[in-house]
């Protein structure tokens, strides 16, 4: 049977049914899928179970003695101690490892810009030596002789009647 038909037949929940099975160690059978198989014994072993839980289950172990607590404490503390030192030890170091790693990353930004400034720089000279050496165009002293080369001037088109009207 599965799981879901044990439980419903049992009247109790999957997860019960689960937690009985963890407490008595049953070695159950899988399906292709994975799924529990419970067999005619095991579901015979949940029924004795769920009549009287104190007769099969395991008893819960015995509680130390207060000495043994006391020590257990004591060196649980001793271990929180040492966790927290290395704890904090550790958070420095990333702390200097990330300041490290931030400042070489300042570095090369500085590094880029100053490259970067000096290829302007550069550019600068060399749009001040071509505006120097370029000759600038002299214009005609005549101004008449420059009417000489151009196109012969267009008649100015006549307006429609609307665009008169209107103003255009």
């Amino acid at each position: 049977m599965s799981t879901a038909a044990v439980a419903k037949s049992l009247g109790v929940s999957r997860r019960t049914l689960m937690r009985w099975v963890d407490q008595l160690n049953l070695q159950l059978a899988k399906n292709e899928l994975g799924h529990y198989q419970f067999s005619d014994e095991d579901i015979e072993k949940l029924k004795q179970i769920k009549e009287d839980p104190s007769s099969v289950l395991p008893q819960p172990k015995e509680q130390p003695r207060k000495g043994m607590v006391m020590t257990q404490k004591v060196v649980d503390e001793d271990q929180m101690v040492k966790l927290t030192n290395r704890i904090e030890e550790l958070e420095q170091k990333i702390q200097r490892k990330a300041d490290d790693v931030v400042s070489y990353q300042l570095l090369q930004h500085r590094k880029e810009m100053e490259e970067l400034v000096g290829t302007i720089q550069k550019l600068e000279r060399r749009i001040e030596e071509l505006e120097n050496t370029q000759t600038k165009p002299e214009f005609a002293k005549d101004p008449a002789l420059v009417f000489d080369h151009g196109q012969a001037s267009k008649k100015p088109r006549r307006k429609g009647l609307i665009s008169s009207i209107l103003g255009f």
